[in-house]
């Protein structure tokens, strides 16, 4: 399917009136509506900062764990929300005085008559703002990013690369995914660079090590002095380019350079400095969120190398971006795994034909060389044969050697894990539509409890936010605050490694849940345990992909 300049011009500016409008209902909400009755705006008191987090106290409502918010500080006489009459979260906001973005990152116990908790992504300005005060922050929803949108249209209409041309005008059709495989092979980093006299991209598993792999071929790069860019959705994963081994030297020598700094980040990486005039220098790396670097193509000078990083949350028109700024491109990701967010509902992306412009990575490898990875050193062997399912059953097992058995769990939970680890699957009856199952909540509540006692990391995943909520909230009045444990949606953790998965299938809008993207995501992130627990019917539904079905009809009798 070949697409207009206006047709995908019109698909983002859909998308945006689809953000807009979900977003504009909350400024126009009364704040003292979204305060006392929605639950999405939060009255904090800041208490202090401890290794690079914010740790607040809440006398009321608290946001959910993962959940990233517009946070800010209002004049005196605002901080009293009994003041806030007649107020529209709106015009809220426009009495700011300064502001952030922030994610809650931990819950802790009631505390002196409210509950605290812990903040990571403070910019620095915000810090400075409020050190030393003890001052009251209002936290709402975020605002969504609507420059970046407006930001690809100006890529779309722009045809003065000829590369980016060839990304945007191409007729794009399906095409049987065959990538080169790469085995373990000893620099491999080196092994890629030879192939690059044009796009490429590295396909990579769970485990397989991209991030890795990313800051080595950096290293090299920076090392001959080539001007770089890595561009990645998120923060944290420019964060996690930055820290691995490959670029320690070159960190310390302050040749590693990041668009936004946040005080937690300055404090992990000491030596990395923030770029304000962003453009390319030779032999330094820049490290810029899309929303960032799709800004910059205006600016008329190239990158010798763009990386593009979580390239399958990646819209089409980022890739044409990235042609615009870099002489050549790598783009790492993974098309079995979560695809972009996007507002707009699954049925007007059928209806108007939209899929290729929604998931770029898979559109551009039907024209680009794919080199996958193929050895995962996250996932046991059994871990690696379930999840190679998605992947042509390619995945090898290069993980090292785990304890696989738990000395505080009772026999009767025992059994529930395969001795070999990997996925299991616990089957009970769930109460169809309810997305907060009683009797599934309470035996993760007991699960985690016995867990927490082996001092490893536990992740609890579900696809529902309300789930999530009901999961946070059981488990912090069980357990209270512990930051190995992560109860969190599963669209927020690409990326993630822990040790033991529990991954909650609620009986309702199993579509969701069952998608083969966010199920692979979900269960490839232990390096011991995956538990799923779901509805004892969940094979007899046939909104499923065979992948997903094989997979689950292999656990029927382990």
């Amino acid at each position: 399917m070949i697409y207009t300049r206006q047709e995908h011009w019109q698909f983002l500016e859909e998308e945006l009136k689809a953000q807009s409008e979900a977003f504009r209902q909350k400024l126009e909400s009364p704040a003292l509506f979204l305060l006392h009755h929605r639950e999405e705006v939060f009255i904090s008191h800041y208490l202090r900062f401890e290794r690079g987090e914010m740790i607040m106290k809440f006398p009321g409502a608290i946001p959910r764990i993962g959940e990233y918010l517009y946070s800010f500080t209002l004049p005196p006489v605002l901080t009293d929300y009994r003041n806030w009459k007649g107020l529209t979260y709106a015009e809220l906001i426009k009495c700011k005085l300064n502001y952030t973005e922030m994610v809650c990152v931990w819950h802790g116990q009631s505390h002196e008559n409210g509950t605290i908790a812990g903040f990571r992504g403070v910019e620095l300005a915000f810090f400075d703002h409020i050190i030393g005060t003890k001052t009251t922050v209002v936290m709402g929803p975020n605002l969504p990013p609507f420059q970046y949108l407006m930001n690809l249209q100006d890529v779309v209409l722009n045809r003065s690369n000829k590369a980016a041309n060839e990304i945007l005008d191409h007729d794009y059709e399906p095409t049987p995914w065959n990538p080169i495989l790469l085995n373990d092979q000893p620099n491999l980093a080196d092994h890629i660079l030879g192939k690059l006299d044009q796009t490429i991209i590295i396909e990579g598993p769970p485990g397989t090590g991209k991030t890795h792999l990313i800051a080595e071929i950096c290293q090299r790069l920076i090392t001959n002095n080539y001007s770089v860019m890595v561009s990645a959705l998120t923060n944290r994963a420019l964060l996690e380019v930055a820290l691995k081994p490959a670029l320690k030297d070159l960190v310390k020598e302050e040749r590693v350079l990041k668009t936004v700094l946040t005080v937690d980040e300055a404090m992990q990486c000491k030596h990395l400095k923030r770029i304000t005039e962003i453009k390319p220098i030779p032999g330094k790396l820049v490290l810029s969120t899309y929303f960032i670097t799709s800004s910059l193509i205006g600016d008329g000078e190239m990158f010798d190398f763009i990386i593009l990083d979580e390239a399958s949350q990646a819209l089409l028109s980022m890739f044409a971006c990235a042609k615009h700024l870099g002489k050549r491109n790598i783009l790492v990701g993974d098309t079995k795994q979560s695809p972009p967010i996007i507002s707009i509902s699954e049925d007007k992306v059928a209806r108007r034909g939209y899929g290729a412009l929604v998931n770029g990575l898979q559109s551009v490898s039907n024209t680009t060389p794919v080199y996958q990875l193929t050895a995962s050193h996250r996932l046991t062997d059994r871990a690696a044969r379930h999840t190679g399912i998605f992947y042509n059953n390619t995945l090898k097992s290069k993980a090292k050697p785990v304890k696989l058995s738990y000395d505080s769990l009772p026999e009767e939970y025992q059994r529930l894990f395969h001795p070999e680890g990997g996925p299991s699957l616990i089957t009970m009856d769930m109460p169809a539509g309810n997305f907060k199952p009683k009797e599934a909540i309470e035996l993760i509540v007991e699960l985690v409890r016995h867990l927490m006692k082996e001092n490893i990391h536990i992740s609890v995943l579900t696809y529902f936010v309300e789930t999530t909520k009901a999961l946070q909230r059981e488990l912090l009045q069980a357990i209270g605050h512990n930051k190995n444990l992560l109860v969190e949606t599963v669209s927020r953790v690409q990326g993630l490694t822990t040790d033991v998965t529990i991954f909650l299938i609620p009986n309702a809008s199993y579509h969701r849940s069952l998608e083969t993207r966010i199920f692979n995501v979900a269960t490839s992130r232990s390096l011991k345990h995956t538990l799923i627990i779901a509805d004892q019917n969940i094979l007899t539904r046939d909104i499923m992909d065979d992948e997903v079905r094989t997979f689950l009809e292999s656990l029927k009798h382990c």
